[in-house]
């Protein structure tokens, strides 16, 4: 005696295939990405990664994340991530800092916070960004508004 949902588990099987096959298919590539090279400097106790640049218009937008590390469970981390616009032959052409969200990294769970900065220009080839965290609350505390950009006067990406 045949079920009456007898057919319905060969569609089910089916449909499961075609979606798991379509989705090892898809490719999560940005068509506006940059070819800039990014070099992440190291920092005590947070790292910054994810980092991804595209364009938008005539924007360069990078973004990225800023992470706890396991050492850095307690701290109170209030800083900002600088960033450098770096010549394919080595000359600085531009420095930035940007603040992130949330702005006290979260002690649990993900220990993530975002960044955005958004540059009033578009890149050559062959450019490196150079990007870094920077604790330095006093700096941090003079901007509020996490879509702002300023000049951090001891820029990290400064030093070798």
């Amino acid at each position: 005696m045949m079920s009456k949902f007898s057919g319905f588990l060969p569609v089910m099987i089916l449909v499961t295939v075609a979606v798991f096959i379509s989705g090892c298919a898809t490719s999560n590539v940005n068509p506006n990405e940059t070819s800039a090279l990014f070099e992440r400097m190291p920092s005590k106790g947070v790292i910054v990664n994810n980092v991804r640049a595209y364009e938008d218009g005539d924007e360069l937008v990078i973004y990225g994340k800023v992470k706890r590390t396991s050492n850095n469970c307690c701290d109170t981390t209030r800083g900002h991530v600088d960033i450098a616009v770096v010549a394919p032959d080595g000359p600085i052409l531009d420095i930035v800092s940007v603040l992130y969200t949330p702005r006290d990294i979260p002690r649990v769970r993900s220990r993530t916070s975002r960044f955005t900065a958004r540059l009033p220009y578009t890149l050559p080839e062959d450019i490196t960004l150079r990007i870094t965290y920077h604790e330095n609350p006093k700096v941090a505390a003079l901007s509020t508004n996490v879509r702002d950009k300023f000049l951090c006067e001891q820029n990290m990406t400064l030093l070798d």
